[in-house]
């Protein structure tokens, strides 16, 4: 029985023909690519599983490819594999999305137990997406509701959590404001424009910002 599937983008051969067959041994699905270009072109839209991006690739390096995989992809674990070791390396990876960091060279038995660890969660994510009528996601700055995923950026999630946490009352721009406890430059106008940004979003799930005037904002549903 299949455990998932994992993509691996990767230009050494030797590396992807060891991975592959140690993973499928295992009884994932596996699809590879050697480039950016390859990846591009070649890869399922579809796609739900994990992927091992390199980053030193010919052309267009692994960095580029995961923060394109972000940009659509909020759930899928990303580990970056590379040679670069240097802590700052290593934080440019996880900042540009991934989820782990695996140095070359590596142990296959290391590799599998945090793909197993990241494919749990990734089941279990995948589980709430599926059966949860409506669900906070601050970890990817999205909610879920009646099995649709409503993604957002995290500014305007912290104004979503705060409407839904008050959506009996109306919530005060300078309420919303207080939300913000690490960001002296946000005020009532940044407000207004991450709500104006909210309604377009969240119409598609059938809720919709409410202006009280006087008063504020306030969630409701159509």
């Amino acid at each position: 029985m299949s455990s998932g599937k994992i993509c691996i983008i990767e230009d050494e051969k030797d590396i992807v023909d060891a991975l592959s067959t140690y993973l499928e041994m295992k009884g994932y699905e596996i699809s590879s690519f050697n480039t950016a270009e390859d990846f591009y072109q070649n890869h399922d839209n579809e796609f739900k599983g994990l992927y091992l991006v390199d980053w030193n690739l010919p052309g267009e390096p692994g960095i580029n490819i995961i923060s394109r995989i972000r940009q659509k992809d909020k759930f899928s674990p990303i580990f970056m594999v590379s040679a670069y070791s240097k802590n700052d390396e290593i934080l440019t990876g996880l900042k540009a999305g991934a989820d782990d960091y695996i140095t070359k060279p590596f142990s296959l038995e290391e590799l599998h137990a945090r793909i197993e660890n990241a494919q749990t969660k990734y089941a279990h994510i995948n589980n709430e997406i599926d059966s949860s009528e409506f669900k906070l996601l601050p970890e990817a700055s999205a909610f879920i509701k009646e099995g649709k995923t409503v993604n957002l950026t995290q500014r305007e999630f912290i104004i979503f959590e705060k409407l839904y946490q008050e959506k009996s009352d109306p919530v005060t721009r300078e309420d919303l404001i207080s939300c913000f406890k690490n960001d002296e430059k946000m005020t009532v106008r940044n407000i207004d424009v991450h709500v104006f940004s909210l309604r377009k979003k969240i119409k598609e799930v059938e809720l919709y910002i409410d202006t009280v005037w006087g008063k504020g904002y306030k969630l409701l549903e159509y």
